[in-house]
């Protein structure tokens, strides 16, 4: 799924509130991928979700992965910390292990117990930078109040790593979804 060979983080950038980010790319080029395809969707357990119960133009969504799309991600995550470390003292100003990074290392995959694998992302609903919904012919639709109803396409974006204190990670943007409504069956005759 994924060629490393070209891709490189800048350097460390601080934004006026503080926040160091450090912007991924593919030769100068954004890395984007797709998740799934329209005949092999995916879907999210959650929805997209904000801390607590405040209204949030940027959300938190899940995405189901399958076994072979876990194992992508987990070469994703190892390339990380090789690079990761590779980079520490102009990423972080000080050298690091692999081992170091390891343990500061926050994945986007998630994976709790017995359950199948998550891909963790962002997603911003209004704005600049708000998804785009589209449906299976193509054409933009306004994206669902629920979107644990719906099989999906992502379209994704690995935008830059993020650091803060200790803990890094990669944010990982959903910029467009693909929605396909689950066929529900009545189960009663």
């Amino acid at each position: 799924m994924f060629t490393y060979e070209q891709w490189q983080l800048k350097d460390t950038c601080v934004s006026a509130r503080g926040a160091k980010s450090c912007a991924l790319l593919d030769a100068a080029n954004k890395v984007c991928f797709t998740l799934g395809s329209r005949e092999e969707p995916t879907s999210t357990p959650f929805g997209a979700t904000v801390f607590g119960d405040e209204p949030n133009t940027r959300k938190t969504i899940e995405f189901n992965l399958s076994p072979e799309q876990e194992e992508e991600f987990a070469k994703f995550d190892r390339w990380s910390v090789t690079y990761l470390s590779m980079n520490s003292q102009r990423l972080f100003k000080k050298e690091m292990s692999e081992e170091q990074i390891r343990e500061n290392y926050k994945s986007p995959l998630t994976k709790k117990g017995d359950y199948g694998a998550h891909l963790r992302c962002k997603l911003n609903t209004i704005g600049r930078g708000a998804v785009r919904c589209w449906d299976t012919q193509s054409m933009r639709i306004d994206i669902p109040e629920d979107l644990r109803y719906v099989e999906i396409t992502p379209r994704i974006t690995i935008s830059h790593l993020w650091v803060m204190s200790k803990e890094f990670g990669w944010v990982f943007q959903a910029t467009d979804l693909m929605l396909c409504e689950s066929e529900q069956i009545c189960p009663f005759e």
